[in-house]
């Protein structure tokens, strides 16, 4: 399942130059790229063919309606909040991500860019389309089983069974789109860094070249890695699930992520994972050498089953 296996990404700029280098390095990155200069204009595609296009990449300096008010405006529409958006900005500092954060963009291109940085940011936000297309190919019963189970715990080895339990939980979840991608970061982060050893450097380089899938199936395979796995349990309390994930590798100097600095991160190819995962889920904390998380989820009232509210990130912080 290659992360860039031909999806769509419309590209909004309104310099003309650089939207011409933003096309150039999406279509030799390896996917479809769909231009605008303006933004109505890309909003009006946007509505027309809501399921036409994978993924954003927004100009923040655009005249009239700028790339945070176009996100803004994406994320309250059903059809267009599942799109992974990449703010590109000369202006990549904390708060300035904070607003994005709060607007639902948690890949940042800063200008000037390399083109392989480009690439990386793609591939990385195709993958979160994976990600929730397995959402949304969850059943319901799924959520309904959630519900019921006072604790438990799973095991997994693959990325492929963190997408489905991560489905499942998310379904029961308060905010659903939220919980599948902050869960499934600390599950990715548990399996590729924590499991395979896979190094912030090699991952960023992974990325940047296209073979970060290659790279996870030839280590999973491996003699070294192949038996090792991700415990996730699991107890209901509270209206909410508590969740402790533990892999089995030699963890990471975690105290790192604490510091609000670590959403600079969220510019970069690699090394983002925590820091969207500390913004979409509550409590999220590691302890000891740094192969255990712990964090917190909350869960569906009866009254609010269905109502689809995903409105904002930090709902699921602060609510």
């Amino acid at each position: 399942m290659a992360p860039n296996r031909k999806r769509t990404v419309l590209v909004l700029d309104d310099d003309e130059i650089n939207l011409m280098i933003l096309t150039k390095g999406t279509q030799e990155a390896g996917f479809t790229a769909k231009p605008f200069v303006s933004s109505t204009d890309a909003l009006d595609y946007l509505l027309q063919h809501p399921h036409e296009v994978d993924i954003a990449v927004l100009d923040k300096m655009m005249p009239g309606m700028n790339g945070i008010e176009l996100l803004k405006r994406m994320k309250a529409t059903e059809s267009l909040k599942r799109i992974p958006a990449i703010i590109q900005t000369g202006d990549a500092g904390v708060e300035q991500m904070r607003e994005g954060i709060d607007a639902g963009a948690y890949y940042y291109l800063t200008k000037p860019f390399h083109p392989e940085i480009l690439t990386a940011l793609l591939n990385a936000a195709a993958i979160d389309c994976n990600v929730a297309e397995e959402m949304n190919k969850q059943a319901a019963d799924g959520a309904e089983v959630i519900r019921m189970l006072q604790k438990g715990e799973f095991e997994l080895r693959s990325h492929e069974q963190a997408r489905r339990i991560c489905a499942m939980i998310a379904q029961a979840a308060m905010y659903p789109e939220f919980v599948m991608v902050g869960l499934m970061e600390l599950l990715a982060n548990a399996i590729e860094h924590g499991n395979l050893a896979i190094g912030y450097d090699k991952k960023r380089e992974c990325l940047m070249n296209g073979t970060f899938e290659k790279e996870i199936a030839a280590r999973s395979g491996s003699k070294e890695f192949s038996l090792r796995s991700v415990q996730m349990q699991f107890e209901k309390a509270s209206g909410g699930l508590y969740l402790i994930i533990t892999d089995q590798g030699i963890g990471f100097d975690w105290r790192v992520q604490a510091d609000h600095r670590a959403l600079l991160k969220l510019n970069e190819p690699s090394g983002r994972g925590i820091s969207k995962a500390m913004v979409m889920l509550d409590d999220v904390r590691y302890v000891g050498p740094g192969n255990e998380v712990h964090c917190s989820i909350k869960l569906q009232t009866p009254a609010s089953t269905g109502n689809g509210d995903t409105s904002h990130a930090t709902n699921q912080k602060s609510a």
